[in-house]
């Protein structure tokens, strides 16, 4: 049941959709010297596009295929593997051009941007599983079936109320994930200082000493501590800790765990480094729990392996590239400080992230009330 006032539509009735093209690469006169910013599915990481990785030229929008859409027009991906995620949406806040990957609805007086851009953020699951088109070698959206896709529209000052309460969020959002960056990035800095020794904690002179990884770690966990996919629960009294899409694949009932350890998650030519502080199983396909030496603190040797940047080749020469890394290493009370130091930041970044997420849920609970009309607002 619609709200008094509210009309429902389709994303095809409140304009027409447009896309773009790319201008040849073998005309120099397109592109060199470009200033005009062209859109393409890696451009569209934000909700706000200003300016873009690749532009072109005027030239290239009088004689090519690609247009000119002002300030104020929204966005989408219609082909890209990006789509197996989710459908990225964006408004454009200078003018630009597309590429033949997206689809543009120009601005105009008739509706409010912002409006358009969080109802598609609000129903993008449902949007994907509608409108995917099937049989196609890269994911892809089904043009008549998005602009057949359901839309509530209020008058034009609610439309523009509820963006601009909706704003408020994305204003918090933005400033907690700047927040965010600046904190992980001034981490990354203490530990390139702090576990190279070009920086040392107050109080401490001893000597460090150059370790191999072998000298520091021991690959601990074996065959008969690692639990089969095939013996992965839905319950019970131990999590496994694998490479599936979560970090908590399964569980297990084993009296065999690990905790307090550096694990390294191998993956399809990834690898993530993870510090697990609660009773584990390592999963059977590239979960490697680690332990450290006499002469090294377990905490420590976590931080030394999140600072080594290998790059991704794979499990077998992942493991061989690392067990060939050489640090450096303090005396155990050194490591001690410098592993309360970087774990503070962490902790500081933990408390950020769980920020952000609190704010994600608020607007997205936010929209599902003021984009449906479960809850109206006030226009002066």
């Amino acid at each position: 049941m619609l709200p008094e006032g509210w009309k429902l539509g389709d994303f095809g009735s409140i304009g027409k959709w447009t896309g773009g093209g790319t201008p040849s690469k073998a005309n120099d006169s397109f592109w060199m010297g470009g200033t005009i910013p062209w859109v393409s599915p890696k451009d569209m990481t934000s909700g706000k596009i200003c300016d873009t990785e690749d532009h072109i030229t005027p030239e290239a929008i009088k004689n090519s295929v690609t247009r000119l859409y002002p300030s104020g027009s929204v966005m989408i991906v219609t082909r890209s593997g990006i789509l197996r995620k989710k459908l990225p949406v964006a408004i454009a806040e200078a003018p630009v051009t597309v590429n033949q990957d997206l689809k543009v609805l120009p601005y105009n007086k008739q509706f409010s941007p912002e409006y358009v851009y969080n109802y598609i953020l609000c129903f993008n699951n449902e949007i994907l599983n509608t409108c995917a088109k099937e049989g196609t070698t890269v994911e892809s959206i089904d043009t008549n079936s998005f602009l057949g896709f359901p839309i509530k529209l209020p008058p034009l000052p609610e439309q523009k109320k509820i963006a601009a309460i909706l704003s408020t969020w994305d204003r918090a959002i933005e400033g907690t994930e700047k927040l965010l960056a600046n904190s992980q990035q001034q981490k990354k800095a203490l530990m390139q200082q702090l576990l190279t020794g070009k920086k040392r904690l107050p109080g401490f002179t001893g000597e460090w000493k150059r370790q191999s990884f072998k000298m520091i770690f021991d690959v601990d966990n074996q065959k008969d501590t690692q639990t089969p996919a095939s013996e992965y629960k839905e319950e019970g009294s131990i999590p496994i800790v694998d490479q599936g899409k979560s970090f908590i694949s399964g569980y297990t009932d084993t009296n065999t765990f690990y905790e307090n350890v550096p694990v390294i998650i191998f993956g399809d030519h990834t690898r993530v480094i993870k510090w697990v502080d609660f009773p584990f199983s390592p999963g059977a396909d590239g979960t490697q729990v680690l332990r450290t030496r006499a002469r090294a603190l377990n905490k420590f040797g976590y931080y030394l392996l999140q600072n080594v940047d290998l790059p991704n080749l794979g499990y077998s020469r992942h493991m061989k590239e690392l067990k060939e890394q050489i640090f450096h290493l303090p005396p155990l009370p050194e490591q001690k400080a410098i592993a309360a130091v970087l774990n503070t930041a962490d902790e500081e970044i933990t408390a950020i992230e769980s920020d952000l997420s609190r704010l994600r849920q608020e607007k997205k609970a936010l929209m599902q009330q003021l984009l449906t009309g479960k809850r109206r607002v006030k226009v002066d």
